[in-house]
């Protein structure tokens, strides 16, 4: 029998399942027979614990507001200031980040403590263990805007015969004007899902 690279294994496996699944009745029969892909590098299973937050009565309008809604949520964690005596006991995340969410609003006012804290002495002090991550809706917000300025804006795209420009005056003609300025975030994303 041939062997296969370990990517073309898998897709074999995953057609015969398809085919067993979703074919002709006749293949269905052969489902049992089918083995399971060979582990390559398995990832371990751990168990993360999840704690619930409690509600916080505080303005995430202002960079203090932020600042005390990371520290009241790691807190509520069981993670505290490594520098504080109520500290002992609490586990030791200096070797990590914490990943924090939000919207492009709450990026800022956490950009804007952490380059406020700078001159701290202590990592915790300066917010170096705070990494922000951008929420979806802002980051396909932010790549409609990268296409627009880079397939619909330029001048030369009009003369272009593959440009995006062609797509749109045969998608919605009488709305090429509409996409050479400013379209907005809906129409934008309704022109990459047609294109």
């Amino acid at each position: 029998m041939q062997q296969f690279a370990p990517c073309d294994s898998f897709n074999s496996w995953v057609f015969l399942m398809e085919l067993c699944a979703h074919g002709p009745e006749y293949f269905q029969h052969f489902k049992s027979e089918i083995p399971e892909p060979k582990v390559i590098e398995q990832i371990p299973f751990v168990k993360t614990s999840l704690t619930a937050a409690r509600a916080m009565d505080i303005n995430n309008s202002t960079v203090s507001g932020n600042i005390r809604a990371v520290v009241d949520l790691l807190a509520q964690g069981g993670i505290y200031n490594p520098g504080n005596a109520r500290a002992l006991g609490t586990p030791d995340i200096s070797l990590y980040v914490v990943l924090v969410h939000g919207d492009l609003g709450t990026g800022k006012c956490l950009q804007a403590a952490q380059l406020h804290c700078s001159i701290e002495a202590a990592p915790w002090n300066c917010f170096q263990h705070v990494v922000f991550i951008p929420s979806l809706f802002h980051l396909k917000m932010a790549c409609a805007d990268a296409v627009w300025w880079c397939f619909l804006q330029p001048l030369s795209v009009l003369e272009d015969e593959t440009s995006l420009m062609r797509d749109v005056s045969q998608l919605q003609p009488k709305e090429t004007g509409i996409y050479c300025s400013k379209p907005g975030f809906c129409r934008m994303h309704q022109l990459i899902g047609h294109a």
